[in-house]
């Protein structure tokens, strides 16, 4: 077994929950009345002990040994089938998923903060599950009871996995362009089955054998449906047939013909996906024909989230591996003092500047990924339909900003965290370059972030008219504007006023280049504009933090531990005003100049 380097404490994770969102409300929701806050503090640390425990050691062995492909299967590392058994047998797949299929039913926001945790222990493994439950609840909600009955709760257990089969060797982003074809199986009274024939390219978890059977969820065209997405199709196609029984039939003409050598996750394997090679595949129709795209985009909307939950998690490591390290290494005199002793780097500025860019910009995740999911259950769940929508819609709005910013931002801290450790973070020996190598896909899994800011820019900012955007507008301008005259936090509110500006008149840029002509600055800014975006609604979350800490840290001892953490909050509020959201008036300039030289230059000059 590896090195267990998975550190973390829950503080922040549990201020977030009950001192910043607030569960009150949440556990006044009807699927939640039977939890209490002790409950959730109980699970916070029983999360903890178990990624400590049982999958943290997994990380480095598993990065290792990898996954390998033998006469077309795949093994996986060895360490993986004890975690396995220990996640399913104690509920840890299913956080938030029914009860009646054998999840825990905890709210989303919970769910995310402590999938934080096993993510940051070790992201390779924890894909395994996430994509069993991910399809399983597609099927939970799109599919026939006897689907449902079928599948749901041995996804939702672990005895089962699962996939998503999009991708195929000539259609990525663009998967309208999809070649995997399905037609009614003349060997079945069941209008339902159909055969299905065509290959999938890397597709994450594709072939295991830390499960008996996986359900793959698949895109294809039945016969004569329209070309582009509003011809495509979702498909259950188990990789071992399921009898109506729920037993194991004969194997489902599902082969993997290879998997990739990546930079990261070695121990998840990608995998080449051959379905009827031989004409004996069938899958099974899950919901109406030519409904696939949107069906799917419920568990991809999902994955985003759970994109931006991975990047926090991994960042949170690198992060704790570069603090505890700064406080044992031993390097240098101070700058002020260089007849001084030689002090632990933490003492050193510029080392304390990259441990304050991590601390800060993961707590905004942090903070951001909680908002959003909090919403989400209170999307889900509050009695009052107008509510519902309005939290509803701002799920809409912040969900490509919670992929496509922490999936960067995460990948930049983990490049932070190696340099504090300098040398040895370049090595092996320590995990910092192993957190670079695996944080890199999720920038790239669920849509680039370019495509993040087109679905921002092309579906979200107009929706509701316009008004959802400008609520959120207008909501950070009456807070910041409220607190723009606070004794220690005045400029910190001046910068957010200034910086929700700036989002704002960048969105009303797009109506005119759209009315010019002036198609492609759009692409050209798009990026930039939602990092605009996140970084404003981080700020107001952090500002929110910072006031909530100020007023606890006059209730505390100082020099107590609450009265520590409380301090740092404050200060790391500010941090993050003062050097990661003045990026936005940097960017706004850029946007400012209406820059075509990307697009001007020669090809042959590149």
């Amino acid at each position: 077994m590896g090195i267990n380097y998975f550190r973390r404490d829950g503080r922040d994770t549990k201020f977030v929950l009950f001192e910043h969102m607030g569960v009150d409300r949440i556990l006044g929701y009807e699927p939640y009345k039977d939890f209490s806050a002790d409950d959730f503090k109980m699970i916070i640390d029983e999360a903890l002990k178990v990624c400590r425990e049982v999958v943290g050691p997994t990380m480095q062995d598993s990065d290792r040994q990898g996954c390998r492909y033998e006469d077309g299967r795949v093994i996986v590392p060895e360490s993986y089938h004890e975690c396995w058994k220990l996640l399913a047998e104690n509920g840890w797949m299913a956080t938030t998923k029914s009860l009646e299929f054998g999840g825990q039913g905890l709210p989303a926001i919970v769910g995310g903060l402590i999938g934080e945790f096993f993510t940051g222990s070790n992201m390779a493994f924890m894909t395994f599950p996430g994509l069993a439950v991910g399809n399983g609840h597609l099927i939970e909600n799109f599919g026939t009871e006897e689907d449902k009955a079928l599948f749901v709760e041995k996804m939702y257990t672990g005895v089962w996995g699962g996939t998503m089969c999009l991708t195929e060797p000539d259609a990525g982003s663009d998967v309208g362009y999809l070649r995997a074809k399905a037609t009614p199986d003349p060997d079945s009274d069941n209008p339902r089955i159909y055969k299905i024939e065509g290959t999938k390219r890397f597709i994450t978890c594709g072939d295991h054998n830390i499960t008996e059977n996986i359900i793959h969820l698949l895109l294809a065209r039945i016969q004569g449906a329209p070309m582009g997405t509003k011809g495509i199709s979702l498909f259950i196609v188990p990789k071992i047939w399921v009898n109506p029984d729920g037993s194991l039939g004969e194997p489902n003409d599902v082969f993997c013909a290879g998997i990739e050598h990546k930079m990261g996750i070695h121990g998840s394997s990608t995998c080449t996906l051959n379905f009827g090679e031989n004409g004996r595949c069938r899958g099974i129709l899950l919901g109406e024909p030519n409904s696939g795209m949107a069906k799917m985009f419920q568990m991809m909307n999902e994955a985003r989230i759970g994109c931006g939950i991975q990047a926090l998690g991994i960042a949170a490591s690198a992060y704790d591996a570069a603090r505890y390290y700064a406080k044992e290494r031993v390097q240098g005199p101070p700058f002020t003092d260089r007849a001084a002793d030689r002090v632990p780097i933490i003492k050193h500025e510029d080392v304390r500047r990259m441990l304050m860019n991590m601390k800060s910009g993961i707590e905004a995740m942090r903070a951001f990924v909680a908002k959003l999911l909090y919403l989400a259950d209170v999307a889900e769940h509050d009695p009052d339909p107008e509510t519902r929508k309005n939290a509803a819609q701002r799920v809409e709005l912040l969900t490509p900003l919670v992929k496509a910013y922490n999936s960067d931002l995460g990948y930049l801290l983990t490049r932070e965290a190696i340099q504090v450790l300098g040398g040895v973070g370049y090595c092996s020996e320590f995990p910092a370059e192993q957190y670079a190598r695996d944080i890199k896909i999720v920038s790239i899994w669920e849509g680039t972030s370019y495509i993040q800011s087109l679905d921002l820019i092309g579906r979200k900012l107009g929706m509701g008219g316009g008004k959802v955007f400008q609520g959120w507008i207008q909501e950070v301008m009456a807070f910041s504007g409220k607190n723009k005259d606070d004794s220690e936090l005045s400029r910190d509110f001046k910068l957010l006023y200034k910086a929700a500006q700036a989002t704002g008149d960048i969105a009303m840029k797009y109506m005119q280049y759209f009315q010019e002509g002036k198609m492609s600055l759009i692409p050209l800014s798009s990026v930039r504009f939602l990092e605009c975006f996140a970084e404003t609604v981080m700020a107001h979350l952090m500002l929110e933090q910072g006031l909530i800490a100020r007023d606890k840290l006059g209730k505390v001892d100082a020099e107590s531990a609450d009265g520590i953490f409380y301090k740092g909050k404050l200060e790391t509020a500010k941090f993050f005003c003062r050097n990661i959201l003045t990026n936005v008036f940097s960017r706004y300039t850029a946007i400012q100049q209406e820059d075509t030289s990307a697009v001007d230059i020669p090809e042959g000059a590149f």
